[in-house]
């Protein structure tokens, strides 16, 4: 997974919760609550919506060609 240093949450995405160890689809609709309301919560963590958030990806798209 990606540094949350290097995270736009203008991009869809998905992030990983630390706290409850889960993958969350990131929705470039929550960019503006994310902005206003995350703090660093540690070093490469963010804390938002009750939520540490320490890494994402980007989501790829497959097809399996049938």
């Amino acid at each position: 997974m990606n540094s949350m240093n290097t995270f736009d949450p203008d991009t869809p995405c998905h992030v990983h919760d630390g706290l409850n160890d889960q993958i969350i689809e990131w929705s470039p609709q929550w960019a503006s609550m994310y902005r206003e309301h995350a703090s660093k919560w540690d070093e490469g963590v963010i804390a938002w919506d009750g939520l540490l958030l320490d890494g994402w990806e980007p989501i790829i798209h497959t097809s399996c060609g049938h």
